[in-house]
């Protein structure tokens, strides 16, 4: 193991003092928090000499320290496995058969994890702790490896019969550190239906250490051409003719109803029901339901029913009912909602969008609700945020600040609500209420005219925006439709004013209007009139009237 130099340590936490370590040497400490004291003081005298001594006086001897590509894994492992091995040939089968005890009181040991990494195969050991393996068409010495939890992992050479010049494939293997404890597929629920306990406890004896096969072929979880060694294995190419579970994929998996991957999706996977990634996948996932990936996804994902993932990095995710991630990048697209912490690209769902921190933009049919808005949050009925540094556009819109606020009512904390009675030219009176931010706002109120030959009543809606607003003068443009069942028109106004004080204030301004009434309604129009035409049924006038009244405003 390596050597390293390190001086004086007095009172210092274990989990800094292997940081600095760490920190000296081209590594990482994996361990679990849960075992490993790391909040206790250690005090220690300057040191230079190999790792695994240093280790020894930090820690005490309960431990196990192996070293791998990258890493220096701390494991508790107080107790010692004992083991009796013998191999002989049976045909081209290699069968070995051997017991496993404890060294200290030589108890027989169940259920521990007997594995041969080069074919992959292994088997867990029976009651009185005897364990059996085949292996075909093995040449060479065998080199056998038992693993229990609590346990010191234990290998033995055994040498049968040597044909010389025969040589026997190496297989590549990988450490994974840990996960969050509790953040991985042996502690989900959902995931824990379809693997069986034998798999769990394999995972449990055997660790992060897994190996890259080229390929695997599974009826169902249990039944593979791994056998129990499958969860243990990262393969390239992976055919699961029901359902799979597998260390992960590094190339292409396909499952007739599902796929379970204990660590990382690489390139493209494909269910007909369910995937399901422990750790993290990049490139193409599609299920016919439901994708699950409980770390990051970058590439496309695409499934029936419902996406979930905890960080979503970059590409899109789609689905027919809902995306839920952590955090999303890129483009979300669900057919009722996007549900997230915090998004920093584009979101677009049928019904709803769900922020909870902060978003980019959202773009809903119904409702978006958000944190912080950067850009845009677009919603067929309702918006709500707290603060929005770019556009919201609906129909209502709710936010603590929010300069470009584009509805027809804007509830904005920090902005401007006012109530105003004006009268027109054509001696319509208004009363129509404002609201909305620093810049625009939105419009909506009723007008009513008596004329000799019938009341007329109209709904106004529309935007607006400051154009100035200082302490006593101000200057706003108007667009508002003005309707009923026989009047309709459009007009353009320019609306300057003067503020009495906080609350109240005078405005006058002319318009611009294109107005389409029925012949028969009895509208009365006044006005310059620019242009004026006739149909079967209507009478379309464009004019330019005025308008002012007076306001009450709050904040």
């Amino acid at each position: 193991m390596k050597g390293v130099t390190i001086e004086e340590q007095k009172q210092v936490p274990v989990a800094h003092l292997l940081e600095k370590i760490s920190d000296k040497q081209n590594f990482s400490f994996a361990y679990n928090n849960k075992i490993i004291p790391a909040d206790s003081l250690v005090s220690l005298p300057a040191y230079s000499g190999p790792l695994l001594d240093l280790l020894e006086k930090i820690l005490g001897e309960n431990y196990e320290f192996k070293e791998v590509p990258g890493y220096v894994v701390l494991r508790f492992a107080p107790r010692k496995l004992f083991i009796i091995a013998e191999a002989y040939k049976n045909g081209a089968k290699t069968i070995i058969k051997g017991n496993v005890s404890d060294v200290a009181d030589a108890k027989a040991i169940m259920q521990a994890s007997v594995y041969e990494r080069n074919q992959l195969l292994s088997t867990f050991t029976d009651d009185q702790g005897y364990f059996e393996l085949k292996l075909k068409n093995h040449i060479g010495p065998i080199l056998i490896t038992v693993s229990k939890e609590d346990y010191r992992d234990t290998s033995t050479y055994i040498l049968p019969d040597i044909i010389v010049n025969e040589k026997s494939a190496i297989k590549n293997y990988k450490y994974y550190p840990d996960n969050i404890p509790g953040n991985d597929v042996e502690h989900n629920r959902f995931a824990r239906i379809f693997i069986s306990s034998k798999q769990l406890l394999q995972g449990l004896n055997l660790g992060n250490f897994f190996a890259y096969s080229p390929y695997q072929i599974s009826l169902t979880p249990g039944l593979s051409t791994h056998g129990l060694y499958n969860s243990q294995v990262i393969d390239h190419l992976s055919l699961n003719l029901l359902g799979g579970y597998t260390a992960g994929i590094d190339g292409l998996e396909l499952a007739g109803l599902f796929n379970i991957n204990r660590k990382d999706m690489r390139s493209t996977q494909m269910a007909g029901v369910f995937n399901f990634v422990g750790g993290s996948a990049r490139g193409v996932q599609f299920a016919g339901v439901y994708n699950r990936v409980l770390n990051h996804i970058s590439g496309l994902q695409l499934a029936g029913l419902a996406n979930k993932t905890s960080y979503f990095d970059s590409g899109l995710q789609m689905a027919s009912l809902a995306n839920i991630s952590q955090r999303a990048n890129g483009v979300h697209i669900a057919g009722l909602i996007n549900t997230t912490v915090s998004s920093k690209g584009l979101t677009m769902a049928g019904l709803t969008n769900i922020a909870r921190d902060s978003s980019k933009i959202q773009i809903a049919g119904l409702i978006n609700k958000s944190g912080y808005v950067s850009a845009l949050q677009a919603g067929g009925l309702l918006n709500i945020a707290k603060k929005v540094r770019g556009f919201q556009v609906g129909l209502i819109n709710f936010a603590d600040t929010s300069d470009f606020s584009l509805g027809i009512i804007n509830i904005i904390k920090n902005g401007e609500k006012s109530i105003g009675i004006s009268i027109d030219e054509s001696f319509f009176t208004h009363a129509d209420f404002r609201s909305g931010g620093r810049v625009l706002y939105g419009l909506i109120g009723l007008g009513y005219q008596s004329s000799p030959e019938k009341k007329q009543y109209l709904l106004n809606v529309g935007i607006g925006a400051h154009i100035i607003n200082d302490n006593r003068f101000t200057l706003k443009t108007e667009y508002i439709t003005t309707l009923n069942q026989n009047y309709h028109a459009s007009s353009i106004r320019l609306l300057p004013g003067y503020k009495l004080n906080k609350h109240w204030g005078l405005f006058a301004g002319p318009y611009i209007i294109m107005a389409s009434a029925d012949k028969n309604a009895g509208f009365i129009t006044n006005g310059w009139i620019l242009k004026r035409s006739f149909t079967n049924a209507q009478i379309n006038t464009t004019y330019v009237g005025i308008t002012g009244g007076i306001l009450f405003r709050w904040f």
